[in-house]
């Protein structure tokens, strides 16, 4: 579960870091795409700050499990989420603990894909202000043991990012500026 964790908080992390689209979500992996060839169509990467609201549905579950609160980029630091409800806590990735994720921060604000492109199959619609990721991991990645595919949304921000895990849980977060 540990390893779940990280390789959540990972992928969290890097698609916090894109602005995305609006188009049909079905769609978008009908277009396979090397994430090089689209990397001029993502936005150079500044500190952000907004609001967000993060939806968890589980099949034993019968409602979707509801938090929000504040997230915030810090270009040269790292991700912080600040959850307001339920329940107050905040998670910082930019401490040592977060190594991972601050490296996988760096790769994405330098626009140095690589490390990426040997854990996932890219998936791509739309353009530079409006369109859709998607990504699916590989059959080689330690990511396909716990994530079926992510979908990523927006237009000259993050808009959405939905993460569907092989145990059926769905989570969507939502990015409100």
């Amino acid at each position: 579960m540990k390893k779940f964790n990280s390789i959540l908080n990972i992928l969290l992390t890097v698609f916090v870091l894109l602005f995305f689209s609006n188009s049909s979500i079905a769609d978008v992996y009908e277009h396979p795409a090397a994430l090089s060839s689209i990397a001029e169509k993502i936005p150079v990467i500044e500190s952000v700050k907004c609001k967000f609201k993060q939806e968890k549905t589980m099949p034993n579950i019968a409602k979707p499990l509801v938090s929000g609160g504040d997230f915030e980029f810090v270009k040269d630091k790292g991700v912080y989420f600040y959850t307001l409800y339920p329940i107050k806590s905040t998670v910082d990735y930019t401490n040592k603990n977060y190594k991972q994720v601050n490296d996988i921060v760096k790769a994405i604000s330098a626009k140095k894909y690589e490390k990426l492109e040997k854990e996932f199959s890219f998936f791509f619609t739309g353009n530079s202000g409006n369109w859709i990721l998607g990504l699916k991991p590989k059959q080689n990645s330690p990511a396909k043991n716990y994530i079926t595919s992510i979908t990523i949304q927006g237009s000259s921000y993050i808009n959405q990012i939905n993460i569907n895990q092989t145990n059926g849980n769905k989570t969507a977060i939502w990015f409100i500026k």
